[in-house]
């Protein structure tokens, strides 16, 4: 046979295999909510760690259900505002659309769970990368930087009271004795809720309920809690930044990469995964806000490393 058909044959083969690596290659839309900021770095680090096997697109959600009809093969939707545009597009789309699989990312484990209640008949499978910290982490963070406070008070609203009920039980096994307040429904009720804490408790965790912690009422809390010389453990760096004591958080790119594992799950053919809080985290300290209560807290690095290696642990 001549040497010329032998590489042609050759390279026949090498195409052929490239076209049907490409060809198996899952199409996956990544949705954004908004294209900068905290989701352009959790859309660029689900390109590092998914391009090679996985056919992306990445664009703001209206983008991409203006620009295709052909259904994905999944749907990784990044924010809230991506979540509830994707599902309302969903909904108007044909049955080709029906069991496309959706992958929300960086959005809190109420508004998932609110989610998939009012959408609890679509066939789809639907799972969530979620941003919440674990509770025993933020309890941990507590007893690791303030280890003389045992009574933790809460605030609890509409989206966070089943978080409590929850929580109650992961403090009485870490030695913690819950607060929790009357209810909160309604903006007037945070301050005499708030009181309540203040008066029963030696410092307060904030759960990421929006009745409760919002732009309009944060600042009046933090100067509340601080003039009450009560410290208030966030679950963002920004509160920290306004002044509350401390926060444990998982930044986009550490919830990307969950996301990215979740992904692989699926392309693996296991499916998607049960909805997942972070691996990774970081923990912000407020040193002036620290000083000013009197209190000595390890650097967040030290921190950090303790709390990982008592996960590990457990």
């Amino acid at each position: 046979m001549p040497r010329f058909l032998i590489r042609l044959a050759l390279a026949c083969l090498v195409y052929m295999t490239l076209v049907l690596e490409v060809a198996a290659a899952p199409r996956v839309w990544v949705a954004l909510a908004e294209e900068g900021g905290a989701y352009a770095e959790a859309a660029a680090v689900l390109k590092e760690e998914l391009d090679a096997t996985i056919d992306l697109n990445v664009a703001h959600w209206r983008a991409l259900f203006n620009a295709r009809d052909e259904a994905p093969d999944l749907i990784v939707a990044v924010g809230v505002g991506a979540l509830d545009g994707v599902l309302e597009r969903l909904g108007k789309r044909g049955d080709s659309w029906a069991r496309v699989p959706l992958l929300a990312a960086m959005v809190p484990q109420a508004v998932f769970e609110a989610r998939l209640a009012a959408n609890q008949l679509v066939r789809r499978p639907f799972s969530a990368a979620l941003i919440d910290q674990p509770l025993g982490r933020q309890l941990a963070l507590i007893k690791r930087a303030m280890p003389q406070y045992k009574r933790v008070g809460v605030l609890a609203g509409p989206q966070t009271r089943l978080v409590a009920d929850t929580l109650g039980k992961e403090a009485l096994e870490r030695g913690f004795s819950l607060r929790r307040t009357q209810p909160v429904n309604a903006p007037e009720e945070i301050y005499p809720a708030l009181k309540q804490a203040i008066d029963e408790a030696e410092v307060i965790l904030a759960l990421p309920d929006p009745l409760i912690y919002n732009s309009a009422s944060l600042q009046n809390i933090l100067l509340t809690t601080y003039r009450a010389r009560i410290p208030l453990v966030a679950f963002s760096p920004a509160y920290v930044k306004a002044g509350a004591l401390l926060a444990v958080y998982s930044t986009p790119a550490q919830v990307a990469r969950r996301t990215a594992e979740m992904v692989r799950s699926w392309h693996a053919g296991r499916g998607l995964p049960v909805p997942q809080k972070p691996l990774e985290f970081e923990v912000a300290v407020n040193e002036r806000v620290a000083a000013s209560l009197g209190l000595w807290i390890d650097a967040p690095n030290r921190i950090v490393a303790d709390l990982r290696h008592l996960e590990i642990g457990r």
